[in-house]
């Protein structure tokens, strides 16, 4: 029988590493994930036609799910253009958002393990902490201790760190102080060890930034407060819990008496620090919705319009699947302008240059009615493939497609149809082998269901 690692490769036109084809052929069957995300995907499923765990349309089209948590959410992988394998990703089957993980399989281990200790909270768009019990977070903390996974996650941490020369010494002692702090509940300091190892450094900033926004004024987070204030839970007191700088005195001073909570209860969120979290994100990449909405905001709210005006234009065209609106409690902006951070910039116009006031991008997605957005915006991405393959520019027509199936979505799930058949033409053009069989294979699904 063919290695499975050959199998996927052959397939999907893969250049596999050699921890990738170690992972298909030995450790799918034989390594033990400890957290939620436990059941990995074999080669048989992934070799299928049309296999059945591809949500087409929800999923970004150039990425294929590898472990599921068997209750709707997946790691799935990015397939780059050469066709290697490249970041993971956590994708929410409730709603399509995703979040980066990393390069390697173990740090999304480490991420998931750590990620069972947070602390429970309000709505928040992740693996439903609030669910975990107590028992379910020491039989987590004891499959993290299992010898085999342990050195398991030391070879993989060492060979693949972003810091050399790292040992499996030196990450074996990362990981014990990890799991210390967890034994001890400091969910910040295991964060703050992830962070200094370059461990899945993109989500551990979201989750600091979470942390330091909400964890000190989880009593606010309560819909009856809002009923005895007369107002909506969703978006008028969801934007007052996003930054309590906003609530009145006179509603403070109600909040207060209804919390049993003292004066100090309004000095518990750290935007500084959840300011310079997001931005040293933006100095990384600029593709995470969330990360341009906390560092603008973090400007906006202390006075530096124009700063903020100027995070905002650079990351418009962040996917509003990356955004952790409910999350992030972001999602209390006017519908019609389809992303917290163009609705930002509308309000900040007059701090733009004329150049960037007449950006096309802003005005397809800004101009329009929330019933007209998301026709608008597809629309556009779908004009600017079309021209940008008539110029031979395969490559950004590429991800002009992309866009246009998963900036703010489609209005009809069909349409995903026209952009998959589309993608699987632009890139077999851009000679992408890897990622034209995978976006067929997405079609295959659509199409199958």
């Amino acid at each position: 029988m063919r290695q499975p690692s050959k199998q996927i490769a052959a397939r999907y036109h893969l250049r596999l590493s050699d921890t990738w084809r170690q992972w298909f052929d030995e450790d799918v069957a034989c390594v033990s994930l400890p957290g939620s995300f436990r059941a990995p995907l074999t080669a048989e499923q992934l070799i299928r036609q049309a296999p059945r765990e591809i949500w087409p349309g929800f999923m970004l089209p150039y990425t294929l799910p590898l472990v599921g948590n068997q209750y709707g959410d997946w790691i799935c992988v990015c397939i780059e253009t050469d066709g290697s394998l490249g970041e993971l990703l956590h994708w929410y089957h409730g709603g399509g958002d995703w979040i980066p993980l990393g390069r390697d399989l173990a740090e999304v281990v480490v991420h998931d393990v750590v990620d069972h200790f947070r602390p429970v909270g309000g709505q928040m768009l992740r693996g439903a902490p609030e669910s975990i019990e107590p028992e379910q977070r020491a039989q987590v903390l004891d499959a993290f201790q299992v010898p085999a996974l342990r050195q398991w996650l030391c070879n993989r941490l060492a060979a693949t760190a972003k810091i050399q020369p790292t040992s499996t010494a030196r990450v074996a002692r990362a990981l014990t102080d990890i799991e210390l702090a967890l034994e001890r509940g400091a969910y910040a300091d295991a964060l703050q060890i992830m962070q200094q190892q370059v461990w899945a450094v993109d989500a551990v900033a979201c989750d600091r930034i979470q942390y330091v926004l909400q964890h000190g004024t989880f009593q606010l987070a309560k819909p009856e407060f809002a009923r005895d204030l007369g107002m909506k839970w969703s978006p008028d007191y969801v934007r007052w819990l996003f930054d309590v700088d906003q609530i009145p005195q006179l509603a403070r001073a109600r909040i207060t008496d209804l919390s049993g909570a003292g004066a100090e209860l309004w000095d518990r969120q750290d935007w500084t620090l959840a300011g310079e979290l997001a931005c040293e994100v933006l100095e990384r990449r600029n593709d995470l919705g969330w990360a341009v909405n906390v560092a603008g905001w973090s400007r906006q709210r202390s006075g530096n319009s124009a700063g903020a005006a100027e995070i905002y234009f650079q990351g418009r065209c962040a996917s509003a699947f990356s955004d952790q609106g409910v999350r992030m409690r972001t999602h209390w902006t006017d519908a019609r302008f389809g992303k917290f951070t163009i609705a930002q910039l509308s309000e900040l116009r007059d701090y733009l240059t004329p150049e960037q006031q007449g950006d096309p991008y802003l005005q397809a997605i800004g101009m329009s009615s929330a019933a007209q957005t998301v026709r608008q915006v597809q629309s556009f991405w779908l004009d600017e493939s079309r021209r940008l393959s008539g110029e031979q520019q395969f490559d950004s027509a590429n991800y002009h497609l992309v866009r246009a199936g998963w900036d703010v979505g489609v209005e009809n799930l069909s349409d995903y149809r026209t952009i998959l058949e589309s993608l699987v033409a632009a890139a077999h053009a851009a000679g992408w082998e890897a990622r034209q069989a995978v976006a067929q294979t997405h079609l295959n699904c659509l199409m199958r269901k």
